[in-house]
């Protein structure tokens, strides 16, 4: 892989994405968790079939595609998802599933570990009692670290943790790097949390937001007192320059709320080039 640092196996992408084409695939909105800051929008009718998820796979692939982001929702709660992961990954692709670890068991695991460049998991304390009310649910800690051992034993495959940061985690975030730091993850990435979409952060806006100062002097302290993880600070605009599949098949940015994302057609309906705009918009 071009310009990208190596650590652990994991590759740490060249952030100007030189020779890539990446895509993030929201293959459902549905979940098991509620979380507060959740920019998902309401679930709506999504495509659901194999046979039509492969369709869009093959497309994406035949069109440029290099990276493959599973993600949600849950991801995992799409029955065929270990088939797409297999098929991308023996088609030469770079692939990562994000998943809450709920559904991804040790079986389901051994089914795909073989087929996963990296996994990426959501956490945003080590404190149960603010994972239960930030998530509304229960177990989340105790989960997402076992599955962060599971993920490490089969010694390949690189382990993302993505953190929201927001008004009821921010002062929790010295312990989880503590945490994250012993667990020698290879990358944290903390995204100040966005009220633009949503359906919890929408609604919650008040709960949650705090202000840019605030997030980057977080960032800034985390990254002294843990040098060798690797962390990255990033702005909801961020998720702008990002080529998103929906679960409907539609290929778009979002830059804001869903009536303003851009939208570039489906890729089932439409004929797309998805190098061809990845290249043209400045995507990453």
């Amino acid at each position: 892989m071009k310009d990208s640092i190596c650590k652990n196996n994991y590759q740490i992408e060249d952030p100007n994405h030189v020779g890539e084409v990446i895509v993030s695939w929201i293959i459902t909105h549905a979940c098991q968790e509620n979380c507060g800051y959740c920019i998902s929008p309401v679930k709506k009718e999504e495509i659901t079939s194999e046979k039509e998820h492969f369709e869009i796979q093959k497309r994406l692939i035949e069109t440029g595609l290099t990276k493959n982001r599973y993600i949600g929702g849950e991801p995992l709660l799409i029955p065929h998802l270990p088939k797409l992961i297999i098929n991308a990954h023996e088609r030469g692709l770079d692939t990562r599933l994000s998943t809450n670890g709920i559904l991804l068991t040790p079986e389901k695991f051994k089914m795909i570990k073989n087929h996963l460049n990296s996994v990426a998991f959501p956490f945003e304390s080590v404190n149960d009692e603010v994972n239960e009310k930030i998530r509304c649910t229960k177990c989340h800690r105790k989960i997402v670290a076992s599955r962060i051992a599971m993920v490490k034993e089969a010694g390949s495959i690189g382990i993302l943790i993505n953190t929201c940061v927001h008004k009821e985690n921010i002062n929790e975030l010295e312990e989880l790097g503590h945490f994250l730091n012993e667990q020698g993850i290879n990358h944290w990435k903390l995204r100040r949390f966005n009220s633009a979409s949503g359906r919890g952060a929408v609604p919650n806006k008040n709960r949650f937001e705090i202000t840019d100062e605030e997030f980057f002097q977080k960032v800034e302290i985390l990254q002294k007192l843990y040098p060798n993880l690797r962390i990255d600070g990033r702005m909801p605009s961020k998720l702008s320059t990002r080529l998103m599949v929906s679960p409907q098949g539609d290929l778009y940015r979002m830059v804001g709320s869903e009536e303003n994302n851009v939208y570039y057609g489906n890729i089932l309906r439409d004929n797309l080039n998805i190098e061809e705009i990845y290249k043209r918009d400045n995507c990453n």
